[in-house]
């Protein structure tokens, strides 16, 4: 390129990095105005960088220089969606020199926000792992994402990542989704063309311009496929081994010596020292390997007929023997634990786990002792200790309270009032005459002041498992990764979340799917089609048109992650301000991508390619919580339903069940609320305050509906709205109904109870606004945060044994989660 050319490429490329990096987190009342330009505004930048091979170095200065105007500036908001940009424009980088220094001056930048507070420290640790990694062995992150994708290795053991869109019957569908998940499960590549991409790349990544790449595919045209895996799997290895090579120089330089070698048995001419043989050129990034399946169920079954192909699940299950459903308090700590005790007690919990670890944990690994005259006292500390655990210890000294020794302020604010040192030697002395070994037990040593043997023997829960945690078993070990990619608004992200539960307890019987692979759940959020109640009928003169289209789904969901992920807001959630057309526009085939080697990149629609942005760069998950319906028929029965975003409870869940039939629905009739025939309920409901404290309120109500909804507040992770229409007053009329005056109340709730009253008396439930979750003649109704399956974690599950009591609330338990894959966790 000139330098006029070069200077107007530069301009155009800082202006869309602004514009991909302007507004991100801001909330205001036109933000919709502009959501339509800026949610494409990264898929602009990429088509303008990908159009010559140069410009992906103008990229990465410019994300350094807008780096540097960050860590100045303290703007915390951007430093996700900078490590992103720059693995991203990394990932597709045909060639960096070794002198062009870009590498290494990121390396030493992004370093300094390891500092910085979540998520920026463990986005910047991240992109720090992969420019190392990238510094030793060129290219090694296009080749591992194309030999994962593709799955080309002829190694069992070799990782492999599967693409799975769970699309709705074509009913549902929108028009765009259809599309989408019909050309990105034709998209397939020949063993031969792809193992070619990656030799040709690993060549261009090592010498760039010195090597003629024309002349090399020429060269590797001529080999049959066995000689081009042969000679894919020396220079994998060769990449591989220079990965783990310490001094970054000599790794690089390893390498170029092992490429130079293939170079010369494929006689192929190289330039002499600094001359240049040939040109940079954009290869392509092959697609993945995407799976498409018609999903209209509450369970995953569809993975596993899918995943039998290429996997043993059709062999015989090792299925883990029953565990003991009483082993609930395991107090006892193994040796391991013993002995980095004291590091885990100062680390942070992992961003899978949730949050912070619950207050027992903090009780298990107290680091204090009650001394003489009730002070609390610093414990001997042992011969060898690190300085760095030695300022921590004095640190928690300021969070200790010696006017209190008797009880943990952060246990009584849960509602536990007991003595915590005679709980402490309750629990010793019953596991003492048990036959557990004392040596694993940490009891506080208290004065010897009597104990009376009449009391209550009691438990305290020493659990060390986080509150909000999801469980994934043995995930971390599979060599396969099922990125699940499901469309819709909240009545789909119900669908995932039963799905998932059912998932988790199928697994705990019987592990299969967890066994041979990684689940990573994605979330697309789509328009929902609109139902017309009135469509087909034609008001007559004087009558009101009741022809509204009335939306069948909300998207309140996706616009929680949006909250908590800006990155995610701004490329996922925003799609939804673009119209269908032009999210299924595909780029004219003129404007396809010549890759210089006779290779042509086929152009998806744009909703297909943000889909595998989405799914290429997003793997962090934040944990929404799921919320369990405990529901008693009219005749007895019980049923357990499980939610993520509402319950809708009485004339609102029977008039979307109506509005649901379409142009029936009419015939029908769908009265307004202050036309509803009004419930006698007993509503009870544990009221959640700000502070974190709550308490239950008892009442007995007139109500035609009562809904909860998943809160859209950032600290409602484990909070629903409930809203109750109440009748005040009956009123008559002139005509033949009545009409209620309506009191509508609204307050933060984690638990409800709902009973119909009076012989007869039942009502209707919806749950997530799914149609197929609709339930008639419900007695009662019991809500409640949903629990892990297992042993010990539901605490509700617990047999007290004789001499004992229930411990602390059943609620402190590990909840259920669902993990939905996102850029950042956002701190979570």
């Amino acid at each position: 390129m000139t330098m006029e050319q070069s200077s107007c490429t530069e301009d155009r490329i800082q202006h869309s990095l602004e514009r991909c990096l302007c507004h991100l987190g801001v909330d205001s009342p036109d933000k919709k105005l502009w959501n339509a330009g800026l949610c494409i505004s990264r898929w602009c930048l990429e088509e303008l960088v990908k159009r010559h091979p140069h410009n992906f170095l103008i990229l990465l200065q410019k994300i350094l220089q807008k780096t540097k105007e960050v860590l100045k500036e303290c703007q915390y908001e951007l430093v996700v969606p900078l490590t992103l940009l720059f693995s991203a424009a990394l990932l597709k980088s045909p060639y960096l020199g070794a002198g062009c220094g870009v590498l290494q001056e990121a390396y030493l930048l992004f370093h300094r926000f390891l500092a910085w507070p979540e998520p920026c420290s463990s986005a910047s640790k991240r992109l720090l792992v992969i420019i190392e990694q990238e510094i030793r062995a060129p290219g090694i992150s296009f080749q591992r994402l194309v030999r994962t994708e593709q799955a080309i290795s002829s190694d069992i053991n070799c990782s492999k990542i599967l693409v799975v869109l769970l699309v709705s019957p074509d009913a549902d569908a929108p028009q765009e989704v259809q599309l989408t998940s019909e050309q990105l499960s034709t998209m397939h590549y020949s063993s031969r063309n792809t193992i070619t991409t990656l030799i040709l790349h690993s060549f261009q990544a090592a010498f760039g311009t010195k090597l003629d790449l024309r002349v090399l595919h020429a060269a590797l045209q001529e080999k049959e496929l066995y000689e081009l895996e042969q000679l894919y799997e020396t220079i994998t290895g060769s990449m591989e081994a220079a990965t783990s090579v310490a001094d970054h120089t000599a790794a690089r330089e390893g390498l170029l010596r092992s490429l130079e070698k293939l170079r010369e048995s494929l006689s192929v001419p190289s330039g002499d020292g600094c001359s240049e043989t040939g040109s940079l050129e954009s290869l392509m990034l092959p697609y993945p390997k995407c799976h498409t399946c018609l999903w209209d169920d509450d369970n995953f079954d569809v993975l596993k007929d899918l995943l039998s192909v290429d996997s043993d699940l059709d062999s015989p299950p090792e299925c883990f023997p029953k565990i003991d459903e009483d082993d609930t308090f395991d107090t006892s700590i193994d040796e391991e634990d013993e002995q980095d005790s004291s590091i885990k007690r100062w680390s942070v919990p992992s961003v899978s786990s949730g949050v912070e670890s619950d207050f027992s944990e903090d009780m298990a690994h107290e680091d204090t002792e009650v001394g003489q005259g009730s002070h609390l006292r610093v414990r001997k500390k042992p011969k060898k200790k690190s300085k760095s655990l030695l300022g921590l210890e004095r640190f928690s000294l300021l969070f200790k309270t010696p006017h209190s020794p008797s009880t943990s302020r952060r246990v009584q604010s849960m509602g536990y009032n007991g003595d915590i040192t005679k709980d402490y030697l309750m629990t010793g002395a019953q596991l003492k005459h048990s036959g557990t070994p004392m040596r694993h037990i940490r009891h506080l040593n208290v004065s010897t002041a009597p104990i009376d043997p009449s009391a209550p023997q009691r438990h305290i829960c020493v659990r060390r498992r986080p509150i909000l945690s999801c469980d994934e078993g043995n995930e971390a070990e599979a060599l396969t990764v099922v990125k699940v990619v499901t469309f819709g608004g909240d009545r789909e992200a119900g669908r995932l979340a039963r799905a998932y539960s059912d998932l988790q307890q199928k697994e705990r019987r019987c592990p299969q799917l967890t066994r041979t692979c990684k689940l990573q759940f994605y979330f697309v959020p789509t328009k929902s089609k609109t139902v017309s109640p009135g469509a087909g009928h034609m008001p007559t003169e004087g009558q009101e048109s009741n022809c509204q289209e009335v939306e069948d789904s909300t998207t309140d969901i996706a616009q929680m992650l949006g909250m908590m992920d800006p990155w995610y807001e701004r490329n996922v959630f925003s799609l939804l301000s673009l119209s269908s057309e032009v999210l299924s526009e595909a780029p004219p085939k003129e404007d396809d991508v010549s890759c210089g080697t006779g290779a042509t990149e086929h152009r998806l629609p744009l909703l297909a390619d943000l889909v595998l942005y989405y799914c290429r760069h997003a793997d962090q998950p934040i944990l929404v919580q799921l919320y369990q319906a405990e529901l008693t028929l009219e005749g007895g029965e019980k049923r357990k339903e499980v939610f993520i975003h509402s319950l809708e409870l009485g004339h609102t869940a029977g008039a979307r069940a109506v509005k649901s039939m379409g142009a029936a629905s009419k015939r029908l009739g769908i009265d307004e609320e202050r036309e509803a025939v009004p419930l006698t309920l007993n509503v009870a409901y544990n009221k959640v305050a700000v502070s974190g404290r709550s308490h239950w309120i008892h009442k007995e109500a007139v109500c035609t509906s009562i809904n909860l909804r998943h809160s859209e507040q950032l600290d409602s992770k484990e909070g629903l709205q409930l809203t109750m229409t109440e009748v005040v007053k009956k009123q008559s009329s002139k005509s033949k109904k009545g009409y209620n005056q309506i009191l509508i109340s609204e307050v933060k709730v984690d638990k409800m109870q709902v009973t119909a009253q009076g012989n007869g008396s039942t009502f209707a439930v919806c749950l997530d606004q799914d149609k197929k979750m609709f339930i008639q003649s419900v007695k009662r109704c019991e809500v409640s945060l949903c629990s892990k399956p297992g042993s010990s974690s539901d605490w509700r599950s617990y047999k007290t044994l004789p001499g004992q009591i229930q411990p602390l609330h059943p609620t402190f338990c590990s909840l259920l989660c669902l993990p939905v894959t996102a850029f950042s966790a956002g701190g979570q």
